[in-house]
């Protein structure tokens, strides 16, 4: 279900207009706090210096305004509350939708608090707490594209037209990505077989970073990389990352604007593809 203006959505559990769930304060998750790595006095001089320095976990607190006709009511509506922000093993989406456009947050839900004065009457203001572990904010929409190895004959690359989904752009072996955001975004990448030691690269303002698998993929494999958590896996089990190197500038990243991705191996067949996905991300 798309959301509107004023709604926000944790796990499956949409709050806000339209729901038993009305938000008594805006979903705020802008507030930023920094950590340094590194710092203190100069022994040598004055002042004090600094390293490097990250953006903490943000935590955005909810006001809710649960509200039903019984008190028996509200406690069905007050478990659904709770199934949400029950403690997860994996990271949970929060949805939120800001001047008409849907946002996404990751982290964990933490805290769920109703003040029970008015239970019996079928309503309480209930306090809960998401914690975004990692501080970025993404586009609600997730963007794709796939490539295909491309087609060389006398030293041209030769492109290729292919059917195309409405959702992902086709190419042969080269294609623009953009990240409309402020802040570098993380790829997913998903290598189908068979190839030949595949190679992919993304092609940077300042320079290119590639990342190259040095076995084969045969027609029944695929090799799933993500380059946030630097994870690689064939057929969605398996570790590779002792057989991948990565070089240039490291694991791709996409940093805001528009970059070049390519496809590539020593060896040409058409069975092979490339998925990648990727959303929006800002400070």
């Amino acid at each position: 279900m798309a959301l509107t203006e004023g709604q926000a959505q944790i796990g499956s559990l949409v709050l806000g207009p339209g729901t038993p769930y009305e938000l008594l304060s805006e979903v705020n998750p802008w507030n930023r706090a920094v950590r340094a790595g590194q710092g203190g006095e100069r022994a040598w001089g004055d002042g004090s210096w600094s390293g490097a320095e990250w953006a903490e976990q943000i935590v955005v607190p909810l006001q809710i305004y649960v509200e039903a006709a019984t008190g028996g009511e509200w406690l069905a509506l007050h478990q659904q509350l709770l199934a949400a922000f029950a403690p997860s093993h994996t990271d949970v989406d929060l949805r939120f939708v800001w001047g008409g456009t849907e946002y996404l947050m990751r982290g964990r839900p933490r805290m769920v608090e109703p003040d029970v004065t008015a239970i019996a009457s079928g309503w309480s203001v209930t306090k809960a707490a998401f914690v975004a572990l990692d501080p970025a904010i993404y586009s609600g929409v997730e963007h794709t594209a796939t490539l295909r190895l491309p087609v060389t004959g006398g030293g041209l690359t030769v492109p290729m037209t292919l059917p195309a989904a409405v959702t992902a752009t086709v190419t042969a072996g080269r294609v623009n990505i953009t990240n409309a955001g402020t802040k570098p975004t993380s790829l997913r990448l998903r290598a189908y077989g068979p190839v030949p030691e595949p190679r992919i690269s993304l092609v940077t303002p300042a320079g290119t970073a590639m990342i190259r698998y040095w076995s084969t993929l045969w027609s029944y494999q695929w090799l799933e990389i993500d380059t946030a958590s630097r994870t690689v896996y064939l057929n969605g089990e398996a570790s590779r990352r002792g057989q991948v190197t990565v070089e240039g500038l490291g694991w791709p990243v996409l940093p805001p604007g528009t970059c070049e991705l390519a496809y590539d191996s020593p060896v040409y067949n058409s069975g092979t593809r490339l998925d990648v996905a990727w959303r929006d991300a800002w400070h």
